[in-house]
């Protein structure tokens, strides 16, 4: 019994899935991040965000936990310019398993620099870079592979897979059931719907909270807001077949949370782990580009054949 459930196990974890997919998850990932911080860039608050607080940065960074305090003024913003540089190479293909390294740890570091600035959407990425480390999928769509003039991989094993279905499942769970004690706010509470009060906070939305219109909507915002809380907490539908059509709402939700409220780049940054779940969509599809763009899209053991 334990020899065929390992057997079961082991064959699951290295069962071949197209790498593209997976490829896609690192790249659009390190391009959220690179537009994130560009934002913060064009509007001159790179120096002043990530800079210890006695050197005139802000306050609250957490001491114990940063290594740099003997670095001087200037260790914030040489952090920021490796995590910045160490994108490019995840998104490039280049060095792509240290960069995933070192672009985590400098990460890290300055969300222990600006704490109140380290969201909840950079510890998601932080982590996924930190699985994505683990997998080869850095040979599939890589300038690395042209530059060592090495065969592009088609498949990866399927257990990286597994573990973003399982990530989803845990993320979108911990909202759901944090959404719970207020549920009645969320769904049929009098007065406005926590969904519109949310759309239309003029901190973080982008919907105006004075429009007639937004509020003769009410009814469909507390519609919306049950099912956001129901479609969290049943987040388990993300283990099971039906993963696919499970990640078509969350998709629907997160480029819908983009287009109503600021909130840099955390629809960006969930949208990306939805490559692997929408695989079975994205896989033909994929298939298609690259038969139009013709014979040197295709792997290089494709091409020797």
């Amino acid at each position: 019994m334990i020899g065929r459930t390992w057997h079961w196990w082991t064959d699951r974890c290295n069962r071949p899935v197209d790498v593209r997919p997976v490829a896609l998850m690192p790249m659009s990932l390190a391009l959220a991040v690179i537009v994130d911080q560009l934002k913060l860039l064009s509007v001159g608050m790179v120096d002043t965000v990530y800079q210890l607080y006695e050197y005139g940065g802000l306050a609250g960074f957490h001491r114990e936990q940063f290594w740099f305090l003997d670095a001087g003024p200037s260790a914030g913003p040489t952090l920021w310019a490796v995590m910045m540089g160490s994108m490019v190479c995840i998104l490039l293909g280049v060095a792509t398993r240290p960069a995933m390294l070192i672009g985590v740890l400098a990460y890290a570091q300055l969300g222990h620099l600006y704490p109140t600035g380290d969201r909840g959407v950079d510890r998601i990425v932080r982590t996924a870079f930190l699985m994505l480390m683990f997998t080869n999928a850095h040979r599939c769509y890589s300038l690395g592979n042209v530059l060592r003039k090495r065969a592009r991989l088609t498949t990866t094993p399927g257990w990286i897979s597994d573990v973003v279905h399982l990530f989803l499942m845990l993320a979108y769970m911990a909202a759901g059931f944090a959404k719970l004690p207020k549920t009645p706010a969320w769904i049929w509470a009098d007065g406005s719907p926590m969904l519109y009060r949310i759309l239309t906070d003029p901190m973080a939305a982008r919907l105006d909270p004075t429009s007639t219109t937004w509020r003769a909507l009410w009814p469909l915002f507390r519609v919306a807001g049950a099912v956001t809380v129901v479609w969290e907490v049943l987040s388990p539908m993300f283990l099971t077949r039906y993963a696919r059509w499970w990640g078509i709402v969350g998709v629907l939700m997160h480029v819908g949370i983009a287009l109503t409220m600021k909130l840099g780049m955390f629809s960006y940054g969930m949208l990306s782990l939805y490559f692997v779940v929408m695989a079975p969509f994205l896989s033909p599809l994929l298939d298609r580009v690259e038969g139009r763009l013709g014979w040197w899209s295709r792997p290089a053991e494709a091409r020797s054949t």
